[in-house]
């Protein structure tokens, strides 16, 4: 399988806009260099598998947040929220998202023994792989065989693929305790989530237009109290913290794609009113002003 591209684009719940693989191999391989490729809040109805190569990064997933360092890497159950930020210099993670297509269909005894226990169990909502767990670690030699196999598309890589996810399923579904008792505990996650969201959505639709935080609280039926403490809790920021941005990233993909457009069109399409102000959040959130950023751009395109 060819290398997959990182997408930010998601739907009006945030879900990912993105095909896994194809019809008959649902698998997509990232090789992501993560001071180029960031990766906001977003869920997909795939698992996703990953091995950080390098650096470190902040994981905020399944209402709770871990640091990541090379070596390390995570399982992510399907239809779970995350996003990430790179804490250090350089980074860059190999990552697997998959359809449980890819090993059953549904009905057999692979379906019912090592994918519906997993996906059924509301409470695991990820994994954090170490190396230092010998179960964690096979794992995380299953990933990084997994991916070279099949980015590369070695020899038989499809048997390959398949044999290691499936192998992956049945060493999570052998050592991970299904706990019936962290049920409350997860429902209220969960509505927690299904309201971010929710809000998550609203902010995607109306980024371009004059947005205060009562409109944002208002999207999902809730107080500014309630809002504040739900950005607070399951998306570690503000909602204005939030809308700017995501306004910033709109804009940094039109600057991106600019065919002779002026910056300050581009800035105001993206939310921004005063242009003085977007100029010190874009210097500040990537270290550059607009046009030097559109250089940068253009310069690596020419590498």
């Amino acid at each position: 399988m060819a290398l997959t591209l990182s997408t930010d684009k998601v739907d009006e719940t945030n879900k990912e806009l993105l095909t896994y693989g194809t019809p008959d191999f649902p698998v997509a391989f990232f090789d992501d260099d993560l001071t180029k490729v960031r990766v906001p809040w977003h869920w997909h109805d795939e698992f996703e598998l990953c091995l950080l190569l390098k650096g470190a990064v902040q994981m905020y997933m399944g209402g709770e947040s871990f640091t990541l360092n090379a070596g390390e890497g995570y399982f992510s159950n399907s239809g779970i929220l995350h996003s990430a930020n790179l804490l250090s210099d350089t980074g860059r993670q190999h990552v697997i998202v998959f359809n449980k297509n890819i090993i059953s269909k549904g009905g057999d005894i692979f379906d019912k023994k090592y994918i519906e226990p997993i996906i059924s169990d509301k409470t695991l909502t990820f994994i954090k792989l170490s190396p230092a767990y010998p179960w964690q670690k096979e794992i995380l030699k299953l990933i990084g065989d997994a991916w070279l196999s099949g980015a590369c598309e070695n020899e038989d890589y499809a048997l390959t693929v398949r044999n290691n996810l499936s192998l992956i399923l049945s060493i999570i579904e052998r050592h991970v305790s299904h706990d019936a008792s962290k049920i409350h505990e997860f429902t209220q996650r969960q509505r927690s989530e299904i309201r971010a969201k929710r809000v998550l959505s609203f902010i995607e639709q109306h980024y371009a237009e004059p947005v205060t935080i009562d409109d944002i609280a208002e999207s999902a039926n809730m107080s500014v109290s309630t809002c504040l403490r739900l950005f607070h809790d399951v998306l570690h920021t503000t909602p204005i913290k939030y809308l700017i941005n995501y306004r910033l990233r709109q804009i940094a993909k039109g600057l991106e794609a600019n065919d002779g457009q002026a910056i300050s069109d581009i800035v105001y399409a993206g939310g921004f009113m005063d242009i003085s102000y977007f100029n010190r959040c874009f210097k500040k959130e990537y270290g550059m002003t607009p046009t030097q950023y559109i250089k940068s751009r253009r310069d690596e395109i020419d590498k």
